[in-house]
């Protein structure tokens, strides 16, 4: 009976071991976009450059909801306008503060969940600017690039690493947080060859109060 014992013991804790192996080795993945609760606020600290301005400020966004086409939809909401959020977190439109569209994606623009290390998709998008009643097209590239530890002014964080590159001389990077459902870091860069000119944005995230 002891030797019979001691067998199931070994047995269980070599699939113990197996099963703690497997886990370390598994890739972390984002499976959906889990927005933050309506109510939490973050704040960023922004700098501009170029085409999008000169200076630095800090911006506090809001998840909260808004109406829009008589329809009820999330938004985060700052001094600068709203971004209207979809459920798989992507952007449809932009509002100015006096609730005027300032831009509009068709289809919403944003990731493609699934996030993993090593994903890449393409997608067109045809963009509104309403400010000069102008439409164009363009292609974008986006590729996850890492998992890692993102250390910012609000603390340290796992986050996805994702490029986004466009064929309108666009190149962006953000470093998305699951666990907040916000980018704790993003750099926006225009080159020489934008139709808006050359110029960055950088916003790193300075505080958070996101509770889920």
């Amino acid at each position: 009976m002891k030797s019979i014992s001691r067998v199931r013991l070994y047995l269980a804790t070599a699939a113990l071991a197996l099963a703690s192996g497997g886990c370390a080795t598994m890739a972390p993945q984002a499976e959906r976009y889990v927005a933050p609760p309506l109510g939490s606020t973050w704040t960023y600290a922004q700098r501009d450059t170029g085409s999008y301005g000169s200076g630095a400020a800090q911006v506090t966004q809001t998840s909260t909801e808004h109406v829009w086409q008589g329809k009820l939809v999330r938004a985060l909401v700052s001094a600068q306008g709203a971004i209207l959020v979809d459920s798989d977190g992507a952007w449809p439109t932009q509002l100015a503060p006096d609730g005027k569209p300032i831009f509009s994606w068709i289809p919403p623009i944003g990731f493609d969940f699934p996030l993993a290390v090593g994903k890449t998709w393409t997608r067109s998008y045809r963009v509104t600017l309403y400010a000069t009643h102008q439409s164009f097209a363009f292609e974008s590239t986006w590729k996850v690039v890492a998992y890692e530890d993102l250390t910012v002014p609000a603390g340290t964080f796992k986050a996805f690493k994702i490029s986004m590159s466009t064929n309108s001389e666009q190149e962006n990077t953000y470093w998305f947080v699951p666990q907040l459902g916000i980018n704790a870091k993003q750099i926006w860069r225009r080159e020489a060859r934008s139709r808006f000119g050359p110029g960055t944005r950088e916003l790193e995230l300075v505080s958070q109060n996101i509770t889920k």
